[in-house]
């Protein structure tokens, strides 16, 4: 079809959908519902995504966490009973670790207490905030600074020392405007001096961590040791999850290889056993993040394919109308000499004009939805291009699927017949 031709039927396709316009409109909702469903949800996936690696790059995407599981391995169920066998680490496995391993720069035990902490202060009290121990290498492993004060030392490990260092929100709950530098506070009811305050870190996976407490180690399993029968994401007395660090983020790879090595000499394990630990990166949680998202994108497809469907159907509907009131108009243009092929192209670019014209309007509202959304939540959306011109380009398949059958029907009218038409 030559250029010339080409933009007569275009124009003819649209006169033919202006003339109509109700009907046009009618059969558009179809398509404007299921593309800007699509749009809208993208928007809202997209949106977290994005926020959640920030998080994780504000985190210090180069530590490397060593666990008995991989994250996620709960949200299946019940755990299985192999991994709930596995033991955790010692310092001793911290300490080989960092001698055999080049590539690791640093390493941190971390451990969590069983059950809410309550602290407290002058009748102040911070409720749902998250206890955990580590020691004096746990802000090189995870990137954290202070604002306040300073880190506990090796020395206050070593001794089980009963000092803490707040995160903002729990030190603004305690002492409002005041830094809580020096002061007593109390954690179930057992006095800790507060040393210092953590730099703001933010929110990621429904998680505030600035609402925490760090204390050292020694002093979870003096004061507030996890009981035998806690689950298998808790380490139990004398046990520890290990954090590390990478030389430098293209080390990350060969620390984690380094890593298994020592940890599969250290267990004993043959060549024909796998791992019994995990050893992964923040990587680990965003891959965690798509498969949790990826079946809520999965579902809401799915109900933009059927909105689609419908308006598909909507689409042919109005098509073979259109080609019944126009039989007349296609007997003169075939008596007048118009080929098959012109007739099959004026129907069927006027069906993908229709829901093309239908995509970017459904396109258009899902991103005011999502913006709409963004401005009275403040939760994080972004439309991305390629979401549009998907949305866009599928809706136009949908065209050319559902305008085919009444634009073939329209070519293969026979000319005398349809002029004889009423």
């Amino acid at each position: 079809m030559n250029l010339f031709l080409l933009r007569e039927t275009l124009g003819m396709a649209s006169r033919s959908l202006v003339a109509n316009r109700l009907r046009s409109v009618l059969a558009l909702l179809g398509i404007v519902i299921g593309v800007a469903t699509l749009i809208g949800m993208v928007a809202l996936i997209n949106g977290f995504q994005r926020s959640f690696q920030r998080s994780i790059q504000s985190f210090g995407n180069n530590t490397i966490y060593i666990r008995r599981i991989r994250p996620g391995v709960m949200l299946g169920g019940d755990v299985p009973d192999s991994l709930k066998q596995r033991r955790a680490f010692t310092m001793d496995d911290a300490g080989a670790i960092l001698a055999q391993c080049p590539a690791v720069r640093a390493i941190a035990p971390f451990k969590w207490t069983f059950g809410d902490l309550k602290l407290s202060y002058r009748g102040r009290a911070a409720r749902s905030t998250f206890c955990y121990g580590t020691n004096e290498n746990y802000l090189l492993t995870h990137g954290y600074d202070l604002a306040r004060g300073r880190f506990f030392t090796e020395e206050e490990v070593r001794r089980n020392a009963d000092v803490v260092v707040l995160g903002k929100d729990t030190r603004e709950t305690l002492f409002h405007d005041a830094s809580g530098i020096g002061e007593r506070v109390h954690i179930n009811g057992i006095p800790f001096t507060v040393i210092g305050e953590f730099e703001a870190k933010g929110r990621m996976l429904g998680n505030n961590f600035d609402q925490v407490a760090a204390v050292p180690y020694t002093t979870i399993d003096k004061h507030f040791p996890v009981p035998e029968d806690a689950p298998i994401w808790f380490p139990k007395r004398g046990e520890l999850f290990l954090d590390a660090i990478a030389t430098s983020p293209e080390e990350i790879d060969r620390a984690q290889q380094q890593i298994i090595e020592v940890l599969r000499i250290r267990r004993h394990l043959p060549s024909s056993k796998g791992n019994n630990f995990v050893v992964f990166t923040d990587d680990a949680f965003l891959s965690l993040y798509n498969a949790i998202t990826g079946g809520v994108f999965a579902l809401m497809a799915l109900i933009s394919s059927i909105a689609l469907l419908v308006g598909g159907i909507g689409v042919m509907n109005i098509m073979l109308v259109a080609v019944t009131e126009r039989t007349r108009e296609v007997g003169v243009r075939k008596a007048l000499g118009a080929p098959r092929r012109a007739i099959l192209a004026q129907f069927l670019i006027e069906a993908v004009v229709l829901t093309a014209a239908g995509g970017a309007i459904g396109a258009l509202v899902g991103a005011g939805v999502s913006w709409i959304v963004h401005a009275a939540s403040q939760m994080p959306t972004y439309v991305s291009l390629w979401s549009v011109i998907t949305g866009i380009t599928f809706s136009a398949i949908v065209g050319i699927f559902f305008g085919l059958y009444p634009a073939m029907r329209a070519s293969r009218l026979d000319p005398v017949d349809s002029l004889r038409y009423e």
